[in-house]
């Protein structure tokens, strides 16, 4: 829990951090080499601080500029200053567009000093960008998604790591698209996890490709003998990427638009009724691609 720091000479006003150095807030929040002078009312939405101050506090504390202080040593200033926007313009805060270090920021702080409506923000917002559906995703997971992994782990969110894992799967770092960080970044089980789910992705399809199911031998969709020849061509074309491509095999957009109909490249005989056993047969697939996903990656 925080506490008021013992009396000390005042700190130089330089360090005060605008715009959250208010004349007239009753408590100071020092952190790194900054000072936040805000009102107490506003940190009551924290349960932690809440508590801190029904607490009955010392005579002597450090003062400056007539408020107490509460030194925070191992909390960073951008955290504080995320954290300090959403609890004086919360509305304004949640409707604009934000980024994943305001969001980790604002989750750091939110789970650390307990603010339960911020870390729900948080959640919410992490939880957009990689979704538990994960048709759903988008490019916007692949940066910082090994950032996300550790988040994850760190501040008990667990819920986006089958997500972040997969916008990890389909980049290819021989193009440098994580700035080589990534197997910097992910610890080795992490690291391990990723390459065992990277291979039965593409043993998925593979598996695919080949219209075969690997554990039980039958067919994954049935076509007449006229149609299947070139709906395999079609499909090993539209899945497998160009090298160049920053991509790897993204099988649930490039299968989620097959079965949409956007952009088939595939040709059908009349009246034969494959065109239908084989959307039906993708978004089954699908179904079970995403319910082993957290299996592949051993989460």
């Amino acid at each position: 829990m925080p506490s008021f720091s013992a009396a000390s000479s005042s700190a130089d006003r330089n360090r005060t951090e605008e715009p959250f150095w208010f004349p007239d807030g009753n408590i100071v929040l020092g952190v790194e080499c900054k000072q936040f002078k805000v009102h107490r009312s506003k940190l009551m939405c924290s349960l932690i601080f809440a508590d801190m101050l029904e607490l009955p506090q010392p005579e002597l504390v450090e003062n400056v500029d007539g408020s107490p202080v509460v030194n925070l040593p191992h909390d960073t200033v951008n955290d504080w200053r995320a954290t300090l926007h959403w609890m004086y313009d919360r509305k304004s805060f949640e409707l604009r567009s934000t980024t994943f270090n305001i969001i980790a920021g604002a989750l750091r702080i939110s789970t650390k000093y307990e603010i339960p409506d911020l870390r729900l923000w948080c959640r919410r917002q992490l939880l957009s960008i990689w979704p538990i559906d994960l048709a759903r995703m988008n490019t916007t997971a692949l940066p910082n998604a090994a950032e996300a992994v550790c988040l994850a782990r760190e501040l008990d969110v667990p819920e986006i790591l089958p997500a972040a894992f997969y916008a990890l799967s389909v980049q290819r770092w021989s193009i440098g698209m994580d700035g080589g960080r990534n197997h910097l970044i992910l610890s080795p089980d992490d690291l391990r996890r990723l390459i065992i789910g990277r291979e039965h992705l593409q043993d998925r399809l593979l598996s695919l490709l080949a219209n075969r199911d690997s554990k039980t031998g039958s067919e994954i969709f049935r076509l007449c003998n006229r149609c299947h020849p070139s709906c395999i061509a079609g499909l090993s074309s539209y899945l497998q990427t160009s090298t160049s491509s920053p991509y790897g095999s993204w099988l649930f957009r490039d299968l989620r638009e097959l079965s949409l109909g956007v952009s088939v490249p595939l040709q059908w005989c009349d009246g034969c009724g494959c065109a239908v056993r084989l959307w039906a047969a993708i978004r089954d697939f699908l179904d079970a691609l995403q319910v082993a996903m957290p299996k592949y990656f051993l989460l």
